[in-house]
């Protein structure tokens, strides 16, 4: 398995948070070294450094697995959902007229 995306995605929501490497690896108690392996992939954490590491960032784990994991298309639905919640009703209705369209042919 290819974990370089799963680091990606804990850097960019690092980064999101105003993080260097070093306050985050104080902030969840882990060294800058093992950090910065974990955002290149090169490392993999255990499941209570993973959980640590995703309340952290106040990440899920479908989130960061969600290139892994087959059937991620469940935690991108639940994604996508609340984003469209958040359009105007017009931009709802044009939307749902383009997955309709696209479905239909």
């Amino acid at each position: 398995m290819n974990f370089t995306n799963v680091g990606k995605k804990f850097r960019q929501k690092r980064l999101s948070l105003n993080l260097n490497q070093a306050q985050f690896a104080e902030k969840v108690d882990l060294s800058v070294d093992y950090i910065s392996k974990l955002e290149r992939g090169e490392r993999i954490p255990k499941i209570p450094c993973f959980v640590k590491i995703l309340n952290a960032l106040d990440l899920s784990a479908d989130e960061v697995l969600s290139d892994i994991i087959d059937k991620s298309y469940v935690s991108r639905t639940s994604e996508y959902l609340d984003r469209i919640g958040k359009l105007s009703k017009e931009e709802q209705n044009r939307l749902f007229s383009m997955i309709e369209l696209f479905l239909d042919n």
